[in-house]
């Protein structure tokens, strides 16, 4: 005869009909409902949305058990949450761009930025004045992370052009032939007055650059235009064209070595050591097959367990781990890589390590040393110590002031251990030994590293401490 087994019967209301009552009275109540039926629905990102904005309500209202209930709500879906990012490249960031997703328009502040969706498919599309309209689709499930690249537009040929644009755009095609033979002069009407150069001037043999009067060198249509190497080459027939700088510009690049600044980096390797977690409380396994009791003014209640109203308390869980790890990035020069690295491995004994984050690698002589910020999962097999119940914050009188209580099984007695798990944030330093430097022009370009990653994150209910031991290897 819990609390949560008091709900009436009969027919619940729809989503539309919740939607319609937040709408006209905004109750926590009421988002509560929302947010729950969004969740049942699969709208991870929407409900996700809505216990964030409930968590903030309850605590302007003071309602500190509701507030809890909604960041533990929260908090769990965000595990489970799809992310999208849309990408703009520069040569798509075309003035006038808009960019929407799912045809809300995209502030240009978050493209790039990964951001919470809902599962299902989701219409990606770009426009811009004078440029054709690009859609593309994207299906995405629950945890996925998936990225859209909005393409360079191309130009609209049906749309008009812009009057200054278009006269700007033939004053500079008409000056650049006049620019390169400036002492071939307009040719004047009819044929035109010679040109002083040799027959393949500006004007072209015999013809000059006349294509009517009035016209000069900039309009012929003969051979003036089609000419401009030979123009340049001066009065004399005989003398070399001179070299175009841009000819030259590929040589001054071939002396670059492969595999340095602007190259891709791929780094993979075992990696091994001991786990270390001190998550002191958390939830496992169905709670439902214990209870605990508190004073209430009628007289004393039993309530039923469940994730939101009790948690249980373990030990710290020391062990050895293996698994692997991975650095993805860039090389901006031979001393710089940037990139991402994930670290995973098994607990033995029970528990698991699954973490990453944007990295970066510096080289110092035979050393690399780095940053990464990590985000991820962290499980543990622990030893369970007890179960605790919560009070609500109006019955703490009544109970001798105390929020939380044991709380007892109804079959059996507790497990001996249990498996604990929490999302975590934090860092790890890096520290790499160079085994072999292996340069080379083929792919196998790279160096063999004996690294070292400790790392220190924060979990939601305590912290977790690693540190791995790897051999591997560096592509570059």
């Amino acid at each position: 005869m819990g609390r949560r087994s008091t709900a009436r019967s009969g027919a619940r209301p729809g989503r539309p009909k919740i939607e319609e009552s937040y709408r006209l009275s905004p109750r926590s109540a009421t988002l509560l409902a929302l947010a729950t039926c969004h969740e049942k629905q699969g709208k991870l990102a929407t409900a996700w949305s809505e216990y964030i904005d409930l968590s903030a309500a309850a605590r302007k209202e003071g309602n500190k058990r509701l507030e809890a209930d909604a960041k533990a709500r929260g908090a769990k879906l965000e595990l489970r949450l799809p992310r999208l990012t849309v990408n703009v490249p520069r040569a798509a960031a075309v003035e006038g761009l808009e960019v929407t997703l799912d045809g809300a328009p995209l502030d240009s502040s978050i493209w790039g930025q990964a951001r919470p969706i809902d599962p299902g498919a989701h219409k990606v599309s770009a426009s811009a004045p004078g440029r054709k309209t690009w859609e593309g689709s994207v299906s995405i499930k629950r945890g996925e992370r998936k990225a859209v690249a909005v393409p360079a537009l191309a130009k609209d040929g049906s749309a008009a052009p812009v009057p200054a644009q278009a006269e700007e755009a033939s004053a500079k095609e008409a000056a650049a032939p006049a620019a390169a033979a400036p002492e071939k002069g307009a040719a004047g009407p009819g044929k035109g007055a010679p040109a002083p150069g040799p027959g393949k001037g500006a004007a072209g043999t015999g013809k000059g650059a006349a294509a009517g009067p009035g016209k000069g060198a900039a309009a012929g249509s003969g051979k003036g235009a089609a000419a401009p190497e030979q123009a340049a080459a001066g009065p004399e027939e005989s003398a070399q064209p001179e070299t175009p700088p841009s000819a030259e510009e590929p040589e001054s690049t071939q002396g670059a070595s492969p595999g340095h600044s602007g190259s891709f980096v791929l780094e993979v390797g075992a990696a091994g050591g001991l786990l270390v977690g001190l998550m002191d409380s958390g939830s496992f396994g169905d709670l439902s097959a214990y209870s605990y009791s508190y004073n209430v003014p009628e007289g004393e209640l039993i309530a039923p367990c469940n994730d939101d109203v009790c948690h249980a308390s373990f030990d710290p869980a020391i062990g050895p781990f293996a698994g692997g790890q991975a650095f993805v990035g860039v090389a901006l020069s031979e001393q710089l890589h940037l990139g991402a690295r994930a670290l995973g491995g098994y607990r033995f004994g029970g528990g698991y390590l699954l973490v990453g984050g944007p990295s970066a690698s510096m080289r110092f002589g035979r050393l690399w040393l780095g940053l990464t910020g990590l985000v991820g999962v962290v499980g543990q097999q622990a030893k369970v110590t007890g179960v605790k119940g919560e009070i609500p914050s109006e019955l703490a009188d009544l109970n001798y002031g105390r929020s939380e209580v044991d709380v007892t099984a109804r079959e059996g007695s507790l497990p001996e251990t249990a498996l604990v798990e929490t999302l975590a944030f934090g860092g790890s330093v890096e520290v790499s030994l160079v085994l072999a430097d292996l340069p080379s022009s083929s792919w196998t370009s790279g160096a063999l590293l004996l690294s070292t990653w400790p790392t220190l994150m924060k979990g939601l209910d305590g912290l977790v401490i690693a540190a791995p031991v790897g051999l591997g290897y560096r592509f570059y």
